[in-house]
């Protein structure tokens, strides 16, 4: 996998301490998603398409060191003097903090100045924003592509006006926060459609003490530097011939959703219309370019199967904590057992922790993860574990 220049430099700038390569990688895009700000955009038919993400890093507490990571990506922003809203608790504060940091974009060719309130929000914890109340919830999923001004209307405190709004959200939660209150409240919205969560439940390394060295101080300034020059960007990008192809086969390549958790599968849609494109413009943005190449596209599509690995484990834990327990103690019996086995002895050994129902959902989610597949060999099923995705989602990393 290739990566842009400002990601290779911030995987070396966020190197040598025990949160796990793939959240920094996802700060990194965030990070990248706030530099964009309301500037750049993809024409998308009848709408332009932005770049802002909402990315939520799950991992137990104190595991994975969530909000250090999004500190780092933080750092970058600020030092290149994008606007960054800290742990607002309300909707309406929120409100307010963007109306008072519009600001105006002078573009090249004499056009007039294009005024915008774009911001990054970071919640390390993201469950007290939530809590806020259902407007809230709704506000998120309203903001996240709204294409005019965002008008609101206080009981005190007058009018607000938000002219071209560009809302980018980095949050961070703990398993057992996801698996107990993002109720259908929630999720009902379509707020976990628009999210990309990344799910990890093990550190990458145990190191007592961090040390900063020289390189990655070099490597800092140079993302400063690259963060500033994205701020003078201002248009469309073009996605190449090729590259248009490529996307159009594997968008047509899909299949639908169908017996999907519905949560797993309202992020599906959103990742084969939108999210990739996203993801694919922003390593565009991170070589310093204006046009997204096949390259682009083949390297998001690798971020996001490294990333879904996990993935899922977070959604089946939103409401079947026993289950996603189950399937990882189905992997290693596959791996300790030489990477095969009979299908009729992994049910007997866990017939007794789950009925077949919640066995057949296990099996499929194995399946859709790439992690396991089912096999006949003399005319009796077999599973198969893929070693390298089951690395994946036992806790280590891809080759």
């Amino acid at each position: 996998m290739k990566l842009p220049r400002f990601l290779d430099r911030y995987l070396v700038y966020t190197a040598g301490n025990e949160t796990p390569e793939i959240m920094h990688l996802w700060v990194g895009l965030s990070t990248l998603a706030g530099c964009a700000e309301r500037r750049v955009w993809l024409d998308f038919g009848f709408f332009p398409l932005y770049f802002n993400l909402y990315v939520v890093l799950v991992a137990p507490a104190g595991v994975c060191s969530k909000s250090t990571s999004i500190d780092y990506g933080l750092d970058i922003l600020k030092a290149a003097g994008y606007e960054v809203l800290e742990d607002a608790a309300t909707k309406e504060k929120i409100i307010v903090e963007m109306a008072e940091r519009v600001k105006g974009f002078e573009p090249k060719e004499g056009r007039s100045v294009f005024l915008h309130s774009s911001v990054t929000f970071v919640a390390t914890e993201l469950n007290m924003l939530l809590a806020t109340g259902a407007e809230t919830v709704k506000f998120l999923v309203t903001i996240w592509d709204k294409r005019d001004s965002y008008s609101y209307k206080t009981k005190s405190s007058g009018e607000f006006e938000i002219p071209n709004p560009y809302f980018n959200l980095l949050s961070a939660a703990t398993p057992e926060w996801f698996a107990t209150c993002l109720g259908d409240d929630i999720t009902n919205t379509g707020f976990l459609a628009r999210c990309i969560i990344v799910f990890e439940n093990k550190r990458r390394a145990s190191v007592p003490f961090v040390e900063i060295t020289d390189e990655q101080k070099k490597a800092k300034a140079e993302l400063i530097q690259m963060a500033l020059e994205i701020g003078k960007f201002f248009g469309p990008l073009k996605v190449e011939d090729d590259a248009k192809q490529f996307y159009s086969e594997w968008y047509r390549s899909q299949p639908l959703p169908d017996g999907e958790d519905y949560r797993i599968a309202g992020y599906l849609v959103r990742k084969q219309k939108i999210f990739v494109l996203k993801v694919a413009s922003l390593l565009a943005l991170g070589d310093l370019r204006t046009t997204v190449t096949v390259d682009d596209i083949k390297t998001a599509l690798d971020i996001f199967d490294r990333t879904e690995a996990k993935m899922r484990l977070a959604f089946i834990a939103s409401g079947r904590n026993r289950l996603a327990y189950v399937a990882t103690r189905i992997v290693e019996l596959l791996l300790s057992s030489g990477g095969k086995m009979k299908l009729s002895d992994v049910v007997q050994r866990f017939y007794h922790e789950v009925d077949a129902n919640d066995m057949k959902q296990i099996l499929l989610m194995l399946e859709q993860m790439k992690v396991a597949r089912r096999v006949s060999e003399g005319g009796e099923p077999h599973l198969v574990v893929n070693k390298v995705q089951a690395r994946v989602l036992l806790g280590g990393e891809a080759p």
